[in-house]
Protein backbone atom coordinates (compact mmCIF):
# COMPACT_ATOMS: atom_id res chain seq x y z
CA UNK A 1 0.00 0.00 0.00
CA UNK A 2 2.82 2.43 0.89
CA UNK A 3 4.44 1.79 -2.51
CA UNK A 4 1.17 2.48 -4.32
CA UNK A 5 0.58 5.74 -2.39
CA UNK A 6 4.19 6.76 -2.92
CA UNK A 7 3.92 6.10 -6.66
CA UNK A 8 0.69 8.07 -6.95
CA UNK A 9 1.37 11.00 -4.65
CA UNK A 10 5.15 10.99 -4.19
CA UNK A 11 7.47 10.23 -1.28
CA UNK A 12 6.95 13.66 0.31
CA UNK A 13 3.21 13.13 0.53
CA UNK A 14 3.69 9.71 2.10
CA UNK A 15 6.14 11.05 4.69
CA UNK A 16 3.69 13.83 5.60
CA UNK A 17 0.91 11.29 6.14
CA UNK A 18 3.20 9.08 8.26
CA UNK A 19 4.22 12.04 10.41
CA UNK A 20 0.61 13.05 10.95
CA UNK A 21 -0.34 9.50 11.94
CA UNK A 22 2.62 9.31 14.31
CA UNK A 23 1.71 12.69 15.81
CA UNK A 24 -1.86 11.54 16.32
CA UNK A 25 -0.72 8.36 18.04
CA UNK A 26 1.54 10.37 20.33
CA UNK A 27 -1.29 12.72 21.29
CA UNK A 28 -3.44 9.68 22.07
CA UNK A 29 -0.54 8.25 24.07
CA UNK A 30 -0.26 11.48 26.08
CA UNK A 31 -3.96 11.52 26.88
CA UNK A 32 -3.85 7.89 28.00
CA UNK A 33 -0.75 7.98 30.20
CA UNK A 34 -1.05 11.51 31.56
CA UNK A 35 -3.56 10.77 34.34
CA UNK A 36 -1.61 7.71 35.49
CA UNK A 37 1.92 9.09 35.19
CA UNK A 38 2.46 10.41 38.68
CA UNK A 39 4.27 13.74 39.13
CA UNK A 40 7.67 13.28 40.79
CA UNK A 41 8.39 16.14 43.15
CA UNK A 42 12.12 16.33 42.44
CA UNK A 43 11.93 16.10 38.64
CA UNK A 44 12.60 19.21 36.53
CA UNK A 45 12.43 19.13 32.74
CA UNK A 46 14.02 21.85 30.60
CA UNK A 47 12.89 22.87 27.12
CA UNK A 48 14.16 25.44 24.67
CA UNK A 49 13.76 25.93 20.95
CA UNK A 50 17.33 24.94 20.03
CA UNK A 51 17.63 21.73 22.05
CA UNK A 52 21.17 22.78 23.00
CA UNK A 53 22.37 23.36 26.55
CA UNK A 54 21.97 27.12 26.32
CA UNK A 55 20.03 30.29 27.14
CA UNK A 56 18.15 30.93 30.39
CA UNK A 57 17.22 27.27 30.99
CA UNK A 58 20.95 26.50 31.05
CA UNK A 59 21.50 29.25 33.60
CA UNK A 60 18.70 27.88 35.79
CA UNK A 61 20.05 24.34 35.48
CA UNK A 62 23.59 25.48 36.30
CA UNK A 63 22.25 27.22 39.40
CA UNK A 64 20.51 24.05 40.59
CA UNK A 65 23.61 21.94 39.93
CA UNK A 66 25.84 24.41 41.76
CA UNK A 67 23.50 24.49 44.76
CA UNK A 68 23.51 20.68 44.90
CA UNK A 69 19.76 20.26 45.28
CA UNK A 70 18.36 16.73 45.15
CA UNK A 71 16.74 17.02 41.74
CA UNK A 72 16.29 14.82 38.70
CA UNK A 73 17.25 17.12 35.82
CA UNK A 74 15.98 16.22 32.34
CA UNK A 75 16.97 18.18 29.22
CA UNK A 76 14.92 18.07 26.03
CA UNK A 77 17.13 17.67 22.95
CA UNK A 78 16.43 17.80 19.21
CA UNK A 79 17.39 15.38 16.45
CA UNK A 80 20.58 17.30 15.64
CA UNK A 81 21.57 18.25 19.19
CA UNK A 82 25.19 17.40 19.94
CA UNK A 83 25.36 15.14 22.97
CA UNK A 84 28.10 14.07 25.35
CA UNK A 85 30.03 15.49 28.33
CA UNK A 86 31.44 18.33 26.23
CA UNK A 87 27.94 19.70 25.66
CA UNK A 88 25.99 18.66 28.78
CA UNK A 89 27.16 18.64 32.39
CA UNK A 90 27.19 15.58 34.60
CA UNK A 91 23.90 15.19 36.42
CA UNK A 92 21.68 16.08 33.45
CA UNK A 93 19.72 13.39 31.56
CA UNK A 94 18.72 13.95 27.94
CA UNK A 95 15.50 12.95 26.22
CA UNK A 96 14.57 13.47 22.57
CA UNK A 97 11.74 15.92 22.00
CA UNK A 98 8.45 14.43 20.79
CA UNK A 99 9.57 10.89 21.60
CA UNK A 100 7.34 8.70 23.75
CA UNK A 101 9.95 8.88 26.52
CA UNK A 102 9.79 12.67 26.32
CA UNK A 103 6.06 12.76 26.99
CA UNK A 104 6.50 10.37 29.92
CA UNK A 105 9.17 12.66 31.40
CA UNK A 106 7.13 15.79 30.67
CA UNK A 107 3.97 14.49 32.33
CA UNK A 108 5.86 13.34 35.43
CA UNK A 109 7.96 16.50 36.05
CA UNK A 110 7.05 18.79 38.93
CA UNK A 111 8.62 21.79 37.18
CA UNK A 112 8.81 22.60 33.47
CA UNK A 113 11.35 25.27 32.49
CA UNK A 114 10.79 26.79 29.03
CA UNK A 115 12.42 29.69 27.14
CA UNK A 116 9.76 30.13 24.47
CA UNK A 117 6.49 28.43 23.75
CA UNK A 118 7.78 24.86 23.48
CA UNK A 119 5.24 23.49 25.93
CA UNK A 120 2.39 24.76 23.78
CA UNK A 121 4.10 23.61 20.58
CA UNK A 122 4.19 19.99 21.76
CA UNK A 123 0.48 20.35 22.59
CA UNK A 124 0.93 19.63 26.25
CA UNK A 125 -1.22 21.18 28.96
CA UNK A 126 0.31 21.01 32.40
CA UNK A 127 -1.36 19.31 35.31
CA UNK A 128 -2.65 21.26 38.29
CA UNK A 129 0.28 20.08 40.42
CA UNK A 130 2.89 21.03 37.80
CA UNK A 131 4.65 24.39 37.52
CA UNK A 132 5.61 25.99 34.21
CA UNK A 133 8.46 28.47 34.59
CA UNK A 134 8.84 30.75 31.57
CA UNK A 135 12.26 32.35 31.14
CA UNK A 136 11.80 33.67 27.59
CA UNK A 137 14.86 34.23 25.38
CA UNK A 138 14.94 37.99 24.88
CA UNK A 139 16.18 40.76 27.10
CA UNK A 140 15.96 44.53 26.86
CA UNK A 141 15.03 43.62 23.32
CA UNK A 142 14.86 45.81 20.25
CA UNK A 143 12.20 43.83 18.36
CA UNK A 144 8.56 43.47 19.37
CA UNK A 145 7.16 39.95 19.24
CA UNK A 146 3.54 40.18 20.40
CA UNK A 147 0.19 40.58 18.66
CA UNK A 148 1.04 44.04 17.35
CA UNK A 149 4.15 42.76 15.54
CA UNK A 150 3.42 39.17 14.56
CA UNK A 151 1.04 38.03 11.82
CA UNK A 152 1.54 34.30 12.44
CA UNK A 153 -1.86 33.35 13.86
CA UNK A 154 -0.76 29.82 14.72
CA UNK A 155 2.22 31.12 16.71
CA UNK A 156 0.04 33.68 18.47
CA UNK A 157 -2.47 31.01 19.51
CA UNK A 158 0.31 28.89 20.94
CA UNK A 159 1.86 31.88 22.72
CA UNK A 160 -1.51 32.69 24.28
CA UNK A 161 -1.84 29.08 25.45
CA UNK A 162 1.66 29.18 26.92
CA UNK A 163 0.76 32.40 28.71
CA UNK A 164 -2.31 30.86 30.29
CA UNK A 165 -0.28 27.87 31.50
CA UNK A 166 2.67 29.82 32.89
CA UNK A 167 3.03 29.69 36.67
CA UNK A 168 5.91 32.19 36.93
CA UNK A 169 7.94 34.20 34.44
CA UNK A 170 11.49 35.45 34.97
CA UNK A 171 12.30 39.08 34.18
CA UNK A 172 15.46 41.15 34.22
CA UNK A 173 14.01 44.67 34.12
CA UNK A 174 11.06 47.00 34.48
CA UNK A 175 10.93 47.20 30.69
CA UNK A 176 10.60 43.43 30.39
CA UNK A 177 7.82 43.41 33.01
CA UNK A 178 5.86 45.81 30.81
CA UNK A 179 6.49 43.71 27.68
CA UNK A 180 5.21 40.57 29.40
CA UNK A 181 2.09 42.33 30.64
CA UNK A 182 1.36 43.71 27.17
CA UNK A 183 0.35 40.42 25.59
CA UNK A 184 0.71 36.91 26.94
CA UNK A 185 1.44 37.15 30.66
CA UNK A 186 -0.97 39.81 31.85
CA UNK A 187 -1.45 38.36 35.34
CA UNK A 188 1.40 35.84 35.62
CA UNK A 189 3.52 36.32 38.76
CA UNK A 190 6.89 37.79 37.76
CA UNK A 191 10.17 36.71 39.31
CA UNK A 192 12.39 39.75 38.78
CA UNK A 193 15.63 37.87 39.35
CA UNK A 194 17.64 39.01 36.36
CA UNK A 195 18.35 36.62 33.50
CA UNK A 196 20.23 33.47 34.58
CA UNK A 197 21.98 33.33 31.22
CA UNK A 198 23.54 36.75 31.86
CA UNK A 199 25.39 35.66 34.99
CA UNK A 200 28.34 34.58 32.83
CA UNK A 201 28.67 38.16 31.56
CA UNK A 202 29.14 39.46 35.11
CA UNK A 203 31.18 36.54 36.45
CA UNK A 204 34.09 37.55 38.68
CA UNK A 205 35.65 34.07 38.76
CA UNK A 206 38.81 34.79 36.78
CA UNK A 207 39.87 31.14 36.62
CA UNK A 208 36.50 30.06 35.22
CA UNK A 209 36.52 32.81 32.62
CA UNK A 210 40.11 32.06 31.59
CA UNK A 211 39.23 28.40 31.05
CA UNK A 212 36.17 29.34 29.00
CA UNK A 213 38.33 31.61 26.84
CA UNK A 214 40.96 28.87 26.35
CA UNK A 215 38.31 26.28 25.52
CA UNK A 216 36.69 28.38 22.78
CA UNK A 217 40.03 29.40 21.29
CA UNK A 218 41.17 25.76 21.19
CA UNK A 219 37.93 24.69 19.49
CA UNK A 220 38.30 27.26 16.71
CA UNK A 221 42.11 27.42 16.57
CA UNK A 222 42.20 31.09 17.55
CA UNK A 223 45.56 32.53 18.72
CA UNK A 224 45.58 33.28 22.44
CA UNK A 225 46.91 36.80 21.88
CA UNK A 226 44.25 37.84 19.34
CA UNK A 227 41.48 40.23 20.32
CA UNK A 228 37.98 39.16 19.30
CA UNK A 229 35.20 40.98 17.51
CA UNK A 230 31.87 39.20 16.95
CA UNK A 231 29.40 40.05 14.21
CA UNK A 232 26.05 38.36 15.00
CA UNK A 233 23.00 39.69 13.13
CA UNK A 234 19.42 38.43 13.36
CA UNK A 235 17.43 36.80 10.54
CA UNK A 236 15.29 38.27 7.78
CA UNK A 237 11.95 36.73 6.87
CA UNK A 238 12.56 37.42 3.17
CA UNK A 239 15.98 35.67 3.34
CA UNK A 240 17.66 38.67 1.73
CA UNK A 241 21.41 38.29 2.30
CA UNK A 242 22.41 41.83 1.32
CA UNK A 243 22.09 43.25 4.86
CA UNK A 244 24.88 40.88 5.98
CA UNK A 245 27.44 42.13 3.46
CA UNK A 246 29.87 43.65 5.94
CA UNK A 247 33.26 44.94 4.72
CA UNK A 248 35.55 42.64 6.69
CA UNK A 249 38.83 44.05 5.36
CA UNK A 250 38.07 47.62 6.37
CA UNK A 251 36.49 46.42 9.63
CA UNK A 252 39.70 44.62 10.54
CA UNK A 253 41.79 47.68 9.70
CA UNK A 254 39.53 49.93 11.80
CA UNK A 255 39.69 47.62 14.82
CA UNK A 256 43.48 47.58 14.66
CA UNK A 257 43.65 51.34 14.23
CA UNK A 258 41.26 52.23 17.08
CA UNK A 259 41.96 49.51 19.64
CA UNK A 260 45.37 48.19 18.65
CA UNK A 261 46.69 44.63 18.61
CA UNK A 262 45.93 41.58 16.49
CA UNK A 263 42.29 40.74 15.75
CA UNK A 264 40.13 37.79 14.76
CA UNK A 265 36.53 38.40 13.69
CA UNK A 266 33.88 35.87 14.70
CA UNK A 267 30.70 35.52 12.68
CA UNK A 268 27.58 34.01 14.21
CA UNK A 269 24.41 33.83 12.17
CA UNK A 270 20.89 33.08 13.35
CA UNK A 271 19.77 29.47 13.02
CA UNK A 272 17.23 30.61 10.41
CA UNK A 273 19.92 32.36 8.35
CA UNK A 274 23.12 30.34 8.49
CA UNK A 275 21.99 27.71 5.99
CA UNK A 276 21.68 30.40 3.32
CA UNK A 277 25.22 31.69 3.71
CA UNK A 278 28.36 30.30 2.14
CA UNK A 279 30.93 30.46 4.88
CA UNK A 280 33.86 29.70 2.55
CA UNK A 281 33.46 33.23 1.16
CA UNK A 282 35.02 34.72 4.30
CA UNK A 283 38.70 35.72 4.60
CA UNK A 284 40.98 33.61 6.80
CA UNK A 285 40.85 36.01 9.75
CA UNK A 286 37.07 35.50 10.00
CA UNK A 287 35.94 32.46 12.00
CA UNK A 288 32.45 31.02 11.70
CA UNK A 289 31.10 30.26 15.19
CA UNK A 290 27.46 29.83 14.15
CA UNK A 291 27.56 26.24 15.40
CA UNK A 292 28.70 27.11 18.92
CA UNK A 293 25.87 26.12 21.30
CA UNK A 294 25.52 29.23 23.46
CA UNK A 295 26.11 32.81 22.37
CA UNK A 296 26.44 33.93 26.01
CA UNK A 297 29.83 32.19 26.25
CA UNK A 298 31.02 34.05 23.17
CA UNK A 299 29.71 37.35 24.52
CA UNK A 300 31.69 36.74 27.70
CA UNK A 301 35.07 36.59 25.94
CA UNK A 302 34.84 39.03 23.02
CA UNK A 303 36.25 42.56 23.01
CA UNK A 304 33.87 44.16 20.48
CA UNK A 305 30.32 43.25 19.45
CA UNK A 306 28.40 44.13 16.27
CA UNK A 307 24.78 43.31 15.41
CA UNK A 308 21.75 44.81 13.70
CA UNK A 309 18.50 44.26 15.65
CA UNK A 310 19.38 41.27 17.83
CA UNK A 311 18.70 41.63 21.55
CA UNK A 312 22.00 40.00 22.54
CA UNK A 313 23.71 43.38 22.16
CA UNK A 314 21.55 44.72 25.01
CA UNK A 315 22.86 41.95 27.25
CA UNK A 316 26.42 42.45 26.04
CA UNK A 317 25.99 46.00 27.31
CA UNK A 318 26.35 44.61 30.84
CA UNK A 319 30.09 44.18 30.18
CA UNK A 320 30.48 47.82 29.07
CA UNK A 321 32.62 46.59 26.18
CA UNK A 322 32.49 48.43 22.82
CA UNK A 323 29.44 47.58 20.72
CA UNK A 324 28.07 48.79 17.39
CA UNK A 325 24.94 48.34 15.30
CA UNK A 326 25.17 47.80 11.53
CA UNK A 327 21.72 48.02 9.92
CA UNK A 328 21.66 48.75 6.21
CA UNK A 329 17.93 48.00 5.88
CA UNK A 330 16.55 49.77 8.93
CA UNK A 331 13.61 51.44 7.16
CA UNK A 332 12.52 48.28 5.35
CA UNK A 333 13.03 46.14 8.45
CA UNK A 334 10.92 48.37 10.69
CA UNK A 335 8.18 48.61 8.06
CA UNK A 336 8.00 45.02 6.78
CA UNK A 337 9.88 42.71 9.17
CA UNK A 338 9.53 43.65 12.84
CA UNK A 339 8.21 46.58 14.84
CA UNK A 340 10.93 48.03 17.07
CA UNK A 341 10.45 49.06 20.69
CA UNK A 342 12.61 52.09 20.08
CA UNK A 343 14.86 53.41 17.29
CA UNK A 344 18.41 52.08 17.16
CA UNK A 345 19.61 55.60 17.89
CA UNK A 346 18.17 55.24 21.41
CA UNK A 347 20.76 52.56 22.20
CA UNK A 348 24.21 53.43 23.57
CA UNK A 349 25.81 51.81 20.52
CA UNK A 350 26.86 53.95 17.55
CA UNK A 351 24.57 53.06 14.64
CA UNK A 352 25.62 52.66 11.00
CA UNK A 353 23.47 52.20 7.92
CA UNK A 354 26.40 51.39 5.62
CA UNK A 355 29.95 50.05 5.83
CA UNK A 356 31.62 53.45 5.61
CA UNK A 357 29.64 54.75 8.57
CA UNK A 358 30.45 51.61 10.60
CA UNK A 359 34.16 52.14 10.03
CA UNK A 360 33.93 55.80 11.08
CA UNK A 361 31.96 54.85 14.21
CA UNK A 362 34.73 52.46 15.22
CA UNK A 363 37.54 54.92 14.50
CA UNK A 364 35.74 57.68 16.44
CA UNK A 365 34.54 55.48 19.31
CA UNK A 366 34.31 57.44 22.59
CA UNK A 367 34.67 54.90 25.39
CA UNK A 368 33.88 57.23 28.29
CA UNK A 369 30.67 58.48 26.65
CA UNK A 370 29.72 54.91 25.78
CA UNK A 371 30.01 53.71 29.39
CA UNK A 372 27.96 56.67 30.63
CA UNK A 373 25.30 55.94 28.02
CA UNK A 374 25.21 52.24 28.98
CA UNK A 375 24.75 53.13 32.65
CA UNK A 376 21.96 55.56 31.81
CA UNK A 377 20.18 53.10 29.49
CA UNK A 378 20.23 50.23 31.99
CA UNK A 379 19.04 52.51 34.79
CA UNK A 380 16.24 53.90 32.64
CA UNK A 381 15.02 50.39 31.76
CA UNK A 382 15.19 49.22 35.37
CA UNK A 383 17.76 46.48 34.78
CA UNK A 384 18.41 44.17 37.76
CA UNK A 385 21.05 41.86 36.26
CA UNK A 386 23.89 41.50 38.77
CA UNK A 387 25.41 38.06 38.13
CA UNK A 388 23.29 36.16 40.68
CA UNK A 389 20.06 35.46 38.80
CA UNK A 390 20.68 31.72 38.54
CA UNK A 391 21.04 31.49 42.31
CA UNK A 392 17.70 33.22 42.84
CA UNK A 393 15.96 31.07 40.25
CA UNK A 394 17.41 27.87 41.67
CA UNK A 395 16.29 28.78 45.20
CA UNK A 396 12.78 29.64 44.04
CA UNK A 397 12.48 26.32 42.20
CA UNK A 398 13.86 24.46 45.23
CA UNK A 399 10.94 25.80 47.24
CA UNK A 400 8.51 24.54 44.60
CA UNK A 401 9.89 21.01 44.45
CA UNK A 402 10.18 20.74 48.22
CA UNK A 403 6.75 22.16 48.97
Amino acid sequence: MSRILSAIFGVGFLMTIIKKIDSGIKRLFISLIKPFNKVQNNKIIFMNFTGNYDCNPRGVCDGILKAGYDADLVWTVMKNTRLGPMFFPEGVRCVKRNSYEFFKELSSAKVIVDNGISTAFVRYHKKKNQYLIETWHGSLGIKKFGRSANNDKSWLRKAAKEGRMTSYIISNSDMEDEIYREDFWKTTPIWKFGHPRNDILLCDDKQKMAELDRSIRRQYDIPKDAKLCMYAPTFRDDQDLRPYMIDYDNLLAALKSRFGGKWVILTRYHMRTKRYLKFNMFPNYVVNVSGYPDIQDLMAIIDVGITDYSSWICEYMLRRKPGFTFATDVENYAEHERTLFFPLSALPFPTATDNEQLIQNILNFDEEKFVRDCDAFLKDKGSVDDGHASERAAEAIRKLIQA
